[in-house]
């Protein structure tokens, strides 16, 4: 069994929003527990006076609120402001609160463009596509001196999300992009994976044999499929769909009805989580 936390302050009726990844919290152990676990993305603009009010008000800790603002006026840096509330809090261990302080001190040494790169990254990770688009758009077209094995990199994540989303034909434009601009063969491979995903098995094939080039890398996407499918159908999603061509076989339509229900809705539930904030047009 884990420690006993007694958790202090209040429940806000209004949450705090935090920008930097897209999350609202309620109480003053959900920021806490979002610091720890986001502290690498975090910055100067993180700790504000909004958040400040935001802990007075809603979480009735006025003391913590004013330490706070007293620290930021002196220009107190982003690892201390952190410290400060998660020591005052109790919510993490001394170690979570030692590591997180050393993340914002590293960070604090970064310049811009790093900072939005790791924060691009972990938003990509985290399925907040729009954010992240926003952000590697902005280091493909702000980053000075930009070379091209970054901005491939860039334009293969870009891909990688267009893909995730079922935009098929952006995520070809990207990926080969990327392998232009960096010369990665696994930036074709993807590239081959999205026309793959977009053609019919005829056309795909035709497309393949159009160009001559493609082979070598459409063996290794084959041999991936391959791969793929077995670890598909050894996965409890197939299982499922599975028992339920079984109830349909076996006409228990009431059980193949109620079953097909809670898969699609679990399955419209996911994409509306990867598609809530709209990528807009591009």
């Amino acid at each position: 069994m884990g420690r006993p936390i007694l958790c202090i302050g209040t429940y806000g009726k209004n949450p705090y929003h935090i920008d930097k990844i897209g999350r609202n919290v309620y109480c003053i152990e959900e920021l806490c527990y979002c610091i720890v676990q986001n502290a690498f993305v975090l910055d100067e603009e993180s700790f504000d006076n909004e958040l400040f009010d935001w802990i007075a008000v809603e979480c009735s800790l006025d003391k913590l609120a004013d330490d706070l603002r007293k620290m930021a006026a002196k220009h107190c840096s982003v690892a201390s402001l952190a410290g400060t509330i998660l020591d005052y809090v109790g919510y993490n261990s001394k170690k979570e609160v030692d590591k997180t302080e050393e993340i914002l001190r590293t960070n604090a040494g970064m310049d811009v463009y790093t900072k939005k790169l790791s924060r691009a990254d972990f938003l990509m990770k985290n399925g907040r596509y729009s954010m992240a688009f926003k952000e590697y758009e902005f280091l493909i077209n702000n980053t000075p001196d930009i070379d091209n094995k970054l901005k491939a990199r860039l334009e293969h994540c870009e891909g990688v999300m267009y893909a995730r989303l079922f935009l098929f034909e952006r995520a070809e434009k990207m990926f080969l992009k990327a392998f232009e601009d960096g010369g990665d063969p696994e930036s074709y491979v993807q590239y081959l994976a999205a026309v793959r995903m977009r053609l019919s098995d005829k056309d795909y094939v035709s497309f393949i044999a159009d160009n001559e080039d493609a082979y070598e890398a459409s063996l290794e996407l084959e041999k991936r499929m391959n791969e793929a499918k077995d670890l598909y159908d050894a996965s409890e999603d197939k299982h499922d769909l599975s028992t339920i061509s079984v109830y349909k076989a076996e006409g228990k339509m009431h059980e193949y009805y109620q079953s097909i229900g809670e898969k699609t809705g679990e399955l419209k539930a996911e994409y509306r989580d990867l598609v809530r904030d709209k990528i807009g047009s591009k």
